[in-house]
C-alpha cells in the first residue's frame, strides 16, 4: 500500500466514523455500531502509524523499547537538583550546613 492509498483509506475511515457519530443522534449508538466505532478508532490509529512510518521511510514497526520518550517540558530546562537532605534522590553525604534540615 503506497502513501496515497493509505491517505485514501484514512479518509474513508474518518467519513465512516462521522456517519456513525452523526447517525447516533440523541439515542446513542447500538452495540453493533459502538463496536464498529471502536474498530474504526483502532484501525485509524494503526493506519496513521503506518502513514507516519512510510513517510519517514521506515517499513517495519518499532518495538516500544526502541521509541525514545518525548521530552517532558514540565520539568523545565534544567533537571531537578539532588535532594540530599531527605535521602530520597541520591546516595551521598549529609547536606552542607547552609541547608536547613527542617525544610522539606
Amino acid at each position: 500500500m503506497d502513501v496515497a492509498q493509505i491517505r485514501d483509506h484514512i479518509e474513508e475511515l474518518v467519513a465512516e466514523e462521522h456517519r456513525l457519530l452523526s447517525a447516533s443522534g440523541e439515542d446513542g449508538l447500538d452495540d453493533e455500531r459502538h463496536a464498529r466505532l471502536q474498530a474504526i478508532t483502532r484501525e485509524l490509529d494503526e493506519t496513521w502509524d503506518l502513514l507516519r512510518r512510510r513517510e519517514a521511510g521506515v517499513n517495519e514497526r518499532l518495538a516500544d523499547a526502541d521509541v525514545p520518550n518525548p521530552p517532558n517540558e514540565l520539568d523545565g530546562p534544567d533537571p531537578e537538583p539532588v535532594h540530599l537532605e531527605h535521602g530520597v534522590h541520591a546516595q551521598g553525604s549529609e547536606p552542607g550546613p547552609e541547608i536547613n534540615p527542617s525544610v522539606p
